[in-house]
């Protein structure tokens, strides 16, 4: 049920859900093209753009980033048949439907044959109304990065986030409170003993009229016995009386409840069609023992019907119910923040042919080739998921990693060059709660109990290819293409003392591999080139991305995910003319 984290390029790997509010983002970008467009003449490298590239931080030189990445989504790419293609879906669309039965709810699967069994529709089928189901994502992540030139090859950096998610999921059942076929089993609670005394009399004389059929046909089994005649004319009729009279009283049990207990969380609605149909089912028994001569089952005896269907603040009542055996405590609408999980790396300049000489970089006309290697290491400060909440979204992954990077820049004239970058995260195993059985959103309301599993994440891969452009000193754009691939997550349940002792076999599980494809713009203002030769007094960078899906790939659903990045960076002790 738990998201894809889905990485944002040059960042934490962190899952991101931005608000809607980017117009006045837009606004901005198109705002700052136009003056980019009017902008000094074409020269070196002067912007470098959004996101990693292999160009090495100069000795001495410390880089403050602060900003913001936003992103959402409100579709998910998801299969709609076993093998289709990939399709976007709304967020939600597996949970919407007309009529809310057994196909969300499978607890209710046993009342369902019961009732099929008790009226003898086959095709019977609960249900509890409609369920409307809509809503998105929004994750909110303001990473602060300091980076540090040791050598001119060597650097470091460290990536604090601070995370706040939102699920803006509404889940309303049965708007209307009229769509139901089943409502509240009023048997159950302290309140119930009068539905529990009716359900109580009705089964006493369903099991009296069974054992007094029972008893006659056995009796008849003798030549001499009297009174026998119904039975001896029709003895296939009796016995398929006496198993239908069985069937009732192990029906009624299931769905209604005892003089001890309740049954089924739900019962058909008073007045209703399906209550007819019980109520007809009943006299359809009373009439077939009669024949038999057996009164027992006097009219009027019926089971308790429901007087209370569940309406729009239903799956409130419904996680609080411990008969649904969903313990929530929220169905969606929820919010978390707090410190992400925490990135720190090494880089190494393998090759610059720049010889880390920041003018010539910046203001040459010169081709160049760089590449860079990085190596980090993932903190999971992030905190775990939530499982009584139904749809939570995380903060991270909560898991440490093994980081790799690597990045190539092929300069190929005064103002085009091309950024390529792999980034990898191998994820180290480590013990969760999870909900057992695993779900996605589709078995939202599978009942489900929390144990603790053994997660192994597969392997985080990303591969980017940005085109830059240089306008003048102090504008630049890009364009580009980003990949992700996650590989399957595994888990492995970890059983209690019990189970060990009895020798139980550790139940294992795993969500499929994930790909998404997207498509990068980006805009870029510095005065890097300007503060080298004395134009500026500050060295900054600000940079805005904008991230769109395109596609995806692999076995599982894949959210379609939306991202905006806003980035200023601020250098101190970088070098001057």
């Amino acid at each position: 049920m738990r998201e894809s984290s889905l990485h944002a390029p040059g960042s934490s790997g962190l899952p991101f859900r931005a608000p809607h509010a980017a117009a006045a983002r837009r606004v901005a970008a198109w705002l700052t093209l136009t003056a980019a467009l009017v902008g000094s003449p074409l020269r070196g490298q002067a912007v470098a753009g959004s996101g990693d590239d292999a160009i090495p931080l100069p000795r001495g030189t410390t880089r403050i980033s602060v900003g913001g990445l936003w992103n959402e989504y409100a579709e998910r790419f998801t299969r709609t048949s076993e093998r289709g293609p990939l399709r976007r879906q709304p967020y939600l669309a597996a949970l919407a439907t007309e009529q809310a039965g057994t196909g969300l709810f499978p607890q209710l699967a046993g009342a369902e044959a019961a009732l099929r069994a008790l009226t003898g529709n086959s095709a019977l089928a609960i249900s509890l109304g409609a369920l409307e189901a809509a809503g998105d994502v929004r994750q909110s992540l303001a990473p602060i990065t300091i980076e540090r030139g040791i050598t001119r090859r060597l650097g470091i950096r460290l990536v604090v986030p601070y995370v706040e998610s939102r699920d803006n999921a509404q889940l309303i059942l049965n708007r209307a409170g009229s769509g139901a076929t089943v409502g509240v089993n009023p048997a159950f609670g302290s309140a119930g003993a009068t539905a529990r005394s009716q359900n109580g009399a009705l089964l006493r004389a369903v099991d009296s009229a069974q054992t007094q059929l029972a008893a006659a046909i056995a009796r008849c089994q003798g030549g001499a016995a009297t009174g026998c005649d119904p039975i001896r004319t029709n003895p296939a009729g009796a016995q398929a009386t006496l198993q239908r009279a069985q069937a009732v009283a192990a029906a009624l049990r299931t769905v209604y409840g005892t003089a001890s207990r309740g049954g089924a969380p739900v019962v058909p609605v008073r007045g209703s069609a399906l209550d007819a149909a019980v109520t007809d089912a009943l006299s359809a028994l009373r009439t077939d023992l009669t024949r038999f001569g057996i009164a027992s089952l006097a009219a009027g005896l019926a089971p308790a019907a429901a007087t209370t269907v569940l309406g729009p603040g239903g799956l409130a009542t419904i996680a609080a119910d411990t008969n649904w055996r969903l313990p929530y405590t929220r169905f969606g609408n929820t919010r978390r923040a707090g410190i992400g999980d925490v990135d720190l790396w090494a880089t190494w300049s393998l090759v610059d042919s720049d010889r880390g000489a920041v003018r010539r970089r910046l203001l040459g006309n010169q081709r160049a080739v760089r590449s860079l290697l990085a190596a980090g290491w993932r903190f999971g400060t992030a905190g775990a998921d939530r499982t009584e909440d139904a749809l939570d979204v995380p903060i991270g992954e909560g898991a440490n990693a093994i980081l790799l990077r690597s990045s190539t820049d092929l300069v190929l004239n005064r103002w085009a060059w091309l950024g390529a970058t792999v980034r990898a995260a191998v994820p180290l195993s480590d013990q969760v709660a999870v909900l057992l059985p695993a779900r996605e959103i589709e078995q939202l309301f599978t009942p489900f109990r929390i144990g603790t599993a053994r997660r192994t994440l597969g392997m985080r891969l990303e591969g980017e290819l940005m085109p830059r452009v240089a306008i003048g000193e102090y504008f630049g754009v890009m364009a580009g293409y980003l990949f992700r691939h996650w590989d399957a997550d595994r888990y492995t349940e970890r059983p209690d003392s019990t189970a060990l002792a009895a020798g139980a076999a550790p139940v294992g599980w795993q969500l499929p591999s994930r790909a998404l494809h997207s498509l990068a713009a980006g805009l870029t203002f510095s005065t890097l080139a300007p503060a080298l030769h004395g134009a500026s007094r500050l060295a900054v960078e600000v940079s805005f991305l904008h991230l769109r899906p395109l596609a995806a790939g692999g076995q599982g659903s894949v959210p379609a995910v939306v991202t905006d990045r806003l980035e200023l960076r601020v250098y101190t002790g970088f070098p001057r003319r």
